[in-house]
């Protein structure tokens, strides 16, 4: 009799968790069948991993489907790896952290760049320079600071020499004790570390997560001289930084939306009076349709968004973007 309890009761709770199991429509059905096809999940994974995985994934669907119908959006949403990650997940890609004060010595003097303002070009675009490097993959470690310092470096480096570099955030996440690696960071605290020098990434490859340093003088392929934040809150002094000294670092405050951009002039009011979390890089401006944009180059692989990019709207200060704007101004 008391096995038969036993049995009885297991039985029961199987039952339960059946009936507790959520049910999805056919459409959320079917999108996350594509969904696996393209992100299929760890061969390791449990039923509950995957049953976890796939309720993130209907709550992104559900957001998705909601965006893309509204006809004055100004983008487009759509799945990619994100789509399935919980809020936890989602963090350990951004990780732009902010000193506690700027020193005020390190702002561009404004009359230079007001020279520049009086022959300001209608529309900026670096994405097919030369000197700007192929998007990169941060992956799943805070490092964006790291992504955030080089490319500027990158551009300037290339723009003194007339040949291309790509240079390491391997080692910035590795050597830069200033800031906290994979924990994040901030993109001016790593151009004073710089000044030290900078290895070639084919010398000091990307792992994703914090190593013991190996860098040596040996490896420099660059240093940098000297920098400065951009006036806040100022987009002409922004567009002129960019003319003048090429791609701008940013940080801006990223919100649930911004993880499946796909296309279009991206805004989102739920990212106001948030503090920033994420470093990315102007790269230019523009407009579309009427609406004007900063080019941004984010780290999340050239796979998301616009071929790693996203337009982000001008002169609004969307998300913080024109809030710590800072460019290298001369480099070694």
């Amino acid at each position: 009799m008391v096995k038969f309890c036993f049995v009885a009761l297991a039985l029961l709770v199987a039952c339960c968790a059946i009936q507790a199991a959520p049910s999805y429509d056919d459409d959320v059905e079917a999108a996350w069948e594509k969904f696996q096809a393209h992100h299929p999940h760890k061969a390791d994974a449990t039923p509950q991993e995957i049953a976890k995985r796939k309720g993130n994934f209907a709550k992104t669907h559900a957001m998705i489907e909601k965006h893309n119908k509204n006809k004055d959006a100004t983008f487009q949403m759509e799945h990619n790896k994100f789509s399935a990650m919980d809020d936890d997940e989602k963090k350990q890609y951004n990780g732009a952290r902010p000193p506690p004060h700027h020193d005020g010595s390190r702002f561009l003097n404004d009359d230079d760049l007001a020279v520049s303002m009086r022959q300001l070009p209608a529309s900026l675009d670096y994405r097919t320079d030369v000197c700007l490097a192929s998007v990169k993959n941060q992956g799943s470690c805070g490092s964006c600071w790291a992504f955030t310092a080089i490319s500027p470096l990158e551009f300037a480096q290339c723009k003194k020499s007339g040949t291309p570099v790509v240079l390491s955030e391997q080692q910035l996440v590795d050597c830069d004790t200033s800031n906290g690696d994979c924990n994040g960071g901030w993109y001016t605290t790593a151009w004073n570390y710089l000044k030290n020098g900078c290895a070639q990434q084919s010398l000091y490859t990307y792992t994703a997560t914090k190593n013991t340093c190996k860098y040596t003088s040996a490896m420099s392929a660059s240093k940098v001289s000297s920098y400065g934040y951009v006036t806040s809150n100022s987009t002409a002094f922004m567009q002129a930084a960019l003319q003048k000294y090429g791609p701008l670092a940013v940080a801006i405050t990223v919100v649930d939306s911004l993880f499946s951009y796909k296309s279009g002039v991206y805004s989102d009011p739920t990212c106001v009076n948030r503090g920033v979390n994420h470093g990315v890089v102007v790269v230019g401006y523009g407009d579309l349709y009427g609406t004007p944009h900063w080019i941004v180059r984010n780290s999340w692989g050239s796979n998301w968004g616009s071929s790693g990019y996203v337009l982000m709207q001008r002169g609004v200060n969307m998300c913080n973007i024109e809030l710590y704007p800072a460019a290298i101004v001369t480099v070694v």
